[in-house]
């Protein structure tokens, strides 16, 4: 324990080829967790191929005893994540299982695995799409789902949409379709997950979505279906520039004017400053000059000489 370096040696080389070598050298010992996960944090980020048998067996000794030593999963959760940096195809079996772990433990019994099967989803993803589909698609509805994170059936959303694998997400906010209800069949930041994924569906397929998920009770909803609108191909901006003009809350009035900034696209751009000329609630002006849309400025634009 005296020789171990310490999580400062190691974040004075942040990015130099050292870190990566010193790193591996601490994996190959016993270190306290604390300098375990800033190795493996480099490691993420410095690939290092010849690591996998170490990381392999660092998984199963925090896996014995049903997860004894690593309660919660986030030993484990950083080993798969510096693994699926490394994306190796033999690979696939053991984030499989990771894909399928379930711990429970006193004193109430929930399942204390959620972050081994979100971390294992998306290293899968990396290096076998057919097995992760059908994993995300099982985990999307996965009973013992987090209702505070909503992993691992968020992860999954995210999987399947960027597999671009749609059917079960639309099957998903379909079945909750008219969103009025406060009780749906998945934690509201799933489902709004579900619809931000949507993106590529045809645009005669997201009109009925709108319709139903605009007066959502929930905003995590309402974002959701703000970022399908704002991001589809096919020009639907202006459905979500009315979400944000008929928005109550400030908070997610906040989010849509960040969330057209982030985007630049440039015709958005326009409607939102197009916008601003029209608002005169201060807050909201406070929200439109933070994120740069300058409303003075706008106006006298458009102002006759």
């Amino acid at each position: 324990m005296k020789n171990l370096p310490s999580v400062a040696a190691l974040r004075e080389l942040a990015g130099q080829p050292a870190a990566a070598a010193l790193a591996t050298t601490i994996l190959a010992g016993t270190p306290p967790k604390e300098l375990l996960l800033a190795a493996l944090k480099v490691l993420a980020e410095q690939p290092t191929p010849t690591t996998r048998p170490t990381l392999q067996k660092l998984y199963e000794h925090f896996s014995r005893n049903k997860g004894k030593q690593d309660q919660g999963g986030y030993l484990r959760r950083a080993i798969l994540e510096t693994a699926r940096a490394i994306g190796h195809p033999e690979d696939a079996e053991w984030f499989a299982q990771g894909c399928a772990t379930y711990e429970f433990w006193p004193p109430d019994f929930a399942d204390d695995a959620v972050a081994i099967r979100a971390a294992a989803l998306v290293a899968l993803a990396e290096v076998d799409d057919r097995q992760a589909r059908l994993h995300a698609a099982r985990l999307l509805v996965d009973p013992h789902t987090a209702r505070m994170s909503g992993e691992p059936a968020l992860s999954a959303a995210r999987v399947l949409g960027a597999l671009d694998e749609l059917l079960p997400l639309y099957t998903l906010v379909c079945q909750n379709n008219p969103a009025t209800q406060t009780d749906t069949t998945l934690p509201p930041e799933v489902l709004g997950e579900c619809l931000r994924q949507l993106h590529r569906l045809p645009s005669t397929a997201v009109g009925p979505l709108a319709d139903g998920y605009a007066t959502a009770p929930s905003a995590v909803l309402r974002m959701g279906l703000f970022d399908l609108l704002l991001h589809h191909p096919e020009g639907l901006y202006p459905r979500a520039l009315q979400l944000l003009e008929e928005s109550q809350e400030l908070d997610l009035y906040r989010y849509m004017v960040a969330a057209i900034v982030l985007a630049g696209s440039p015709q958005p751009l326009e409607a939102l400053r197009q916008h601003a000329r029209r608002e005169h609630r201060r807050p909201r002006l406070a929200i439109l000059q933070e994120n740069g849309i300058h409303w003075e400025t706008e106006r006298r634009r458009s102002d006759p000489a």
